[in-house]
């Protein structure tokens, strides 16, 4: 499996995955620190293969489908799940799948870029939004899953 320029790339930091968009010449565009992989003060910046591992041996690269599926609601689902889907739903329909080239010019445009957020704008929301035009992180979207069933 070779990684090619325009792939998000997800490297497992134990807890959590970090995702980047890998620019080419064993560069990772993605939300670090501004002084490196232990400040937590996330800016998008473009840092070499190495500090985007931040020791680890090992990558993935992340397959996005050519046309996402909606999620059902049913007449039953609890208020906050309905709202949870609709919301879903709806950036589904804003997916695109962008070119590799294009997915690197995404990336390469928010350089610099504070507002790193956990829950709303973490490096999966980043790189999700390089490659398909939608701030999406599957590790959040798991948790907020996981909660609106048990409301539901």
């Amino acid at each position: 499996m070779q990684v090619k320029a325009g792939d998000v790339i997800k490297v497992n930091r134990g807890l959590y995955s970090h995702f980047g968009v890998y620019a080419g010449n064993n560069q990772v565009i993605h939300y670090t620190g501004a002084t490196g992989p232990e400040d937590f003060n996330g800016i998008v910046r473009e840092t070499s293969l190495e500090e985007f591992l931040n020791g680890a041996e090992k990558f993935d690269i992340c397959n996005f489908p050519e046309h996402p599926s909606f999620n059902l609601v049913t007449k039953n689902s609890s208020t906050v799940f309905k709202i949870w889907q609709t919301i879903k739903n709806l950036q589904i329909a804003n997916y695109k799948l962008y070119s590799p080239e294009e997915t690197v010019r995404r990336a390469r445009s928010k350089l610099g870029e504070g507002g790193y957020n956990l829950a709303l704008n973490n490096c999966e929301h980043f790189a999700a939004w390089c490659k398909t035009g939608v701030r999406s992180s599957k590790q959040v979207n798991a948790i907020l899953d996981f909660i609106a069933l048990l409301i539901k």
